[in-house]
């Protein structure tokens, strides 16, 4: 239903009624002013914070729906005359995760007021340029309502909040105690107040923040007839079998529908996803540029370059085609890991992975889905179709179906390669633990193999260290079982639904100069089997990535450096060098073994944090993602 609304207030293409090309275009005006506004923070953040010039804290882009349909054809009817596509605007503002912690507070707060007060004001213009669209979205609904998308809605009748409300939700950890606040939005000064759309500002959504504009409606049943009523009707005869519709027409749906305008999403600090995000900016994976996106009278000729028929014209960010491509990859491998709350779209994400497919650049994508996969190359050697990825397929393929399972079709095979590799993968991992929840035998065993090749060749690189930079190295082993057998001894979070990533080999270094952590660095990249990790060195047998850092500490800067080795694709190997003092990285002994050292939690939640920021395969990202917010629940690791 909320779908359904959404539709209704931006399908620019056929307003039957509805002012959606004006109202489209206020959305769009406001798109400008928060990118506009966001341009201007990371201005001010220079001067007034002395951030060096050049250096943008704060990155703004569309995505979603409409920003597909926009980058997909840029003087097509979406971008040039609709102002996108029929779906809400949904967009993505991301913070450098690096950047100083309470720098990067600042920042959080200065959006949430930016973005705030954008939405205030775009609530205001929309309201003068809606019309009376309430009226006529009730109206359609009584006429469509008997079939949507199926289903039969007859009972329920949609009522309009009035008045819309700016609804701030915060999680304790932001105040100190839940909030879920509600106040009405109104403009006194405008005529038709009750128009403005509500704001949502939602902190309690880990892992993101979500700032909403929009309509509220709620889906109400008839209230019941009085007694005295229902005697003088006639007796109703009810089948023996009631339709499927039946069963969820028992009361008024409470939860409010939704009819969105703009999304913007933000996510939290100091997690995963927000180093993943940052990244692929950074590293080039997606490019963003300011394109035009226009909204054009009906008859107005979408080629004519003035803008003299233009009802809004505006320049948005807009990320390249691949980022649709990671987008629609991650959305098939939820469906495949068992993770997605909306397995029901795969016909749409099949769908538009194949619009995809045929702009181009296949064999990019290809190694965009290798690299999510954990594997060299998607196409070698794939694995038996998984049962779960073809019930999934044959459930929620539609039209699809026959043809993705047919594996005939160039652009569905990789895609459903990539799930099934997903759910081969997410099956060994459930056999990582026993009934009991203990770490199984067989890990125990791969554990044990990955610490001694990992000493061995800690003890080898350690002879080749030249003298200029001889000096005490300790080590201590990082891995995920150090973890687990830490959240087995505080018996609060059970390690199983947190889980293992499959990387057996992980220490961290310590060393008493930067000259030290560069000459280590160099070696170990060389054992490794260096190939710096470019777009064509998917196929290499063995990679590494790796990022050099400075931490800040209580006696200063520490110099660090973080690499992920590669075998055929999939990481096995995390190691971390550094020049923290013992009293700043402390080391704890085995019980059982002296001669072992075991990383403390704080440093093995640094090295998890840089090695997302280095991984691109989709499940070890996820258990990184739950690992550190394990350790964030347990300790102030920040």
């Amino acid at each position: 239903m909320s779908a359904w609304l959404t539709k209704q207030i931006n399908d620019v293409a056929t307003p039957a009624g509805i002012a959606t090309p004006a109202i489209r275009s206020q959305v769009l005006e406001a798109l400008q002013e928060i990118d506009a506004r966001i341009a201007e923070l990371n201005r001010s953040l220079q001067e007034k914070y002395h951030v060096a010039p050049g250096r943008e804290l704060v990155k703004f882009y569309m995505k979603g729906g409409n920003a597909f349909e926009c980058i997909r054809d840029p003087l097509g009817e979406a971008a040039m005359r609709n102002g996108g596509g029929m779906s809400d605007w949904d967009t993505q503002i991301i913070v450098d995760p690096w950047a100083p912690v309470p720098l990067q507070a600042i920042i959080y707060g200065l959006l949430e007021e930016l973005v705030t007060d954008t939405m205030i004001q775009a609530g205001v213009d929309i309201a003068l340029a809606a019309g009376d669209f309430a009226d006529e979205t009730v109206a359609r609904w009584t006429t469509r309502r008997a079939d949507l998308n199926g289903v039969n809605y007859s009972a329920y009748a949609l009522e309009y909040d009035d008045p819309q409300s700016l609804r701030q939700v915060f999680d304790q950890q932001r105040l100190g105690l839940w909030t879920n606040d509600r106040r009405r939005v109104s403009a006194p000064d405008i005529d038709h107040p009750e128009r403005i759309p509500g704001i949502l500002l939602n902190d309690a959504i880990r892992p993101f923040i979500l700032h909403r504009l929009g309509y509220t409606w709620h889906a109400n049943l008839p209230p019941p007839l009085p007694l005295a009523a229902l005697s003088a009707q006639p007796p109703i005869r009810l089948p023996a079998k009631l339709p499927k519709p039946f069963p969820q027409m028992k009361a008024d749906i409470r939860k409010p529908l939704l009819m969105e305008l703009i999304d913007v999403t933000l996510p939290r600090r100091d997690t995963i996803e927000a180093v993943a995000v940052w990244e692929e900016l950074a590293q080039k994976h997606i490019a963003i540029e300011e394109m035009t996106v226009s909204v054009k009278s009906p008859d107005a000729d979408i080629a004519e370059a003035k803008p003299t028929d233009d009802i809004a014209r505006v320049k948005l960010p807009l990320p390249d085609i691949m980022y649709h491509l990671r987008e629609i990859a991650t959305m098939l491998c939820e469906i495949a890991d068992g993770s997605s709350r909306h397995p029901d779209k795969l016909e749409r994400r099949f769908e538009r992975f194949k619009k995809i497919w045929v702009l181009g650049g296949q064999e990019q994508i290809r190694h965009i889905l290798s690299k999510m996969a954990g594997v060299a190359d998607i196409d070698a050697n794939p694995p038996a179709h998984m049962e779960n990825v073809t019930q999934c397929i044959e459930k929620y393929g539609g039209d699809l179906k026959d043809a993705i399972l047919g594996d005939e079709d160039a652009a569905f095979t990789p895609a459903r390669r990539l799930m099934d590799w997903i759910a081969q993968r997410t099956a060994e991992q459930d056999h990582s633990f026993t009934k009991n929840g203990l770490v199984s035998l067989s890990w125990l065993k791969d554990f044990d193999r990955g610490r001694n090749e990992l000493r061995e060749i800690v003890d080898e690189v350690a002879k080749g260290v030249p003298d200029v930079v001889e000096g005490a190295l300790e080590a201590a082993y990082s891995d995920d079982l150090v973890l687990i057998r830490f959240l087995e001894e505080n018996e609060y979070l059970t390690p199983r639904q947190i889980g293992l990533s499959g990387v057996f080999r992980a220490a961290v270094i310590r060393v008493r100069t930067p000259m030290q952590v560069d000459a280590l660095g160099t070696l170990f990249l060389a054992r490794f089997g260096l190939h710096f990790d470019g777009p064509k060195s998917a196929e290499a047998e063995h990679s590494v990535r790796y990022r050099a850092y400075g931490v800040p500490r209580a006696t200063g800067i520490t110099h660090e450096l973080t690499m992920v080795a590669f075998d055929k694709g999939k990481a096995t190997t995390y190691l971390s060098i550094t020049t923290a003092t013992p009293g700043e990285a402390p080391f704890r002994r085995d019980a059982v073994n002296p001669y072992v050292n075991f990383a403390s939690l704080p440093e093995i939640a640094a090295q998890r944090k840089i090695a997302a920021a280095l991984i691109e395969d989709y499940l070890i990202r996820n258990v990184i993602s739950r690992q550190y917010e394990a350790l964030k629940t347990l300790l102030p690791v920040v």
